[in-house]
């Protein structure tokens, strides 16, 4: 029916009229698979004002967001999950549509996040088992890898780097939990200020009722007890990136002082080796003396107490002849 008016026209032809930019701005909400073209048929880019075609397309989403329920806008999203991964969008494309004043899909935006920590935790809690899709909120393809990896990348021996775009997406949304965890998933860690934000929300989350410091205070004074605090994110352990003087302190300990440790530790430890080896062999040596000793002392007593009697002997022998 899209076809039918025009709308494979259009965007090989790069046809812009406003009626043609309407046709295909609901082609997108409609199929959701087209999204991904349609962003690019506008020449999406984040961090640019819209230019006309996209104002009206925008003014076009006001009107009908309303005629579409979350769950069709959201499918569309999921479409781009998938795209993002392949690096087929960008990241400030998706962006733009998800925050934009007057897009449909911004409206989409906190079940889209609800949806990803949902699925997140089902990973976490139940990855030993097999998922079937539909426990899934978002697209399983979305998830394959992670799955797949799950165990690599908690013990830290993988890196799926394909979910980065992930992590830049949702730290730019503030939600620094997902920020963080594909952080990790693709990095093996994170930077020091995603991980005061996470450990400032963690302080938030433990002090509801308390006195809420401000960040500046909190990194100054309650901070510190939350710096190389372990925290878990859905089933991950989120590592901090050490700074700069940290990784010298450790290349210092680790690549220096540590084999010098080593080295001495080793040394001492054979040369007392060698003392207790040398005590065992001086007296092993002692006793051997002591009972060479001895037993030429007894042979030496021996044979002179045979010498006397030998004497006595002979002189009892001539006293007898005499006598004879």
């Amino acid at each position: 029916m899209f076809n039918k008016e025009g709308a494979d026209i259009a965007i090989k032809q790069k046809i812009y009229s406003p009626q043609m930019v309407r046709l295909i701005t609901l082609r997108a909400i409609v199929i959701p698979e087209t999204l991904q073209e349609f962003l690019a048929w506008l020449n999406i880019q984040g961090g640019k004002k819209p230019d006309e075609h996209q104002t009206v397309s925008l003014e076009f989403q006001k009107d009908i967001r309303p005629l579409f329920p979350q769950e069709q806008l959201t499918k569309g999203i999921n479409y781009l999950l998938i795209n993002l991964l392949n690096k087929q969008i960008s990241v400030d494309s998706l962006y733009w549509l998800l925050t934009t004043e007057g897009s449909a899909w911004v409206y989409a935006q906190k079940k889209f996040i609800t949806d990803v920590k949902y699925d997140l935790q089902l990973i976490g809690d139940y990855v030993t088992r097999r998922l079937d899709h539909k426990f899934f909120k978002c697209r399983k393809q979305v998830w394959t890898t992670l799955i797949s990896n799950w165990r690599s990348i908690k013990e830290q021996n993988h890196k799926s780097e394909e979910y980065q775009p992930f992590a830049e997406l949702f730290e730019k949304f503030q939600e620094y939990d997902l920020a963080a965890y594909f952080y990790q998933v693709s990095q093996s860690n994170v930077s020091n200020d995603l991980f005061y934000n996470i450990a400032y929300e963690k302080y938030l989350r433990l002090n509801p009722n308390g006195d809420k410091l401000s960040k500046v205070l909190f990194y100054e004074v309650a901070y510190q007890e939350y710096r190389n605090s372990n925290i878990v994110v859905y089933g991950l352990l989120i590592k901090r990136k050490p700074t700069f003087v940290e990784f010298i302190i450790n290349f210092v300990i680790q690549g220096l002082i540590s084999p010098s440790i080593n080295f001495t530790s080793n040394l001492i430890k054979n040369t007392i080796e060698f003392l207790v080896d040398l005590i065992k062999w001086i007296f092993k040596a002692i006793i051997w003396l002591v009972c060479i000793s001895m037993g030429l002392a007894a042979f030496g007593f021996g044979i002179q107490n045979f010498g006397i009697f030998f004497i006595i002997f002979i002189f009892y022998l001539i006293a007898a002849s005499s006598k004879k």
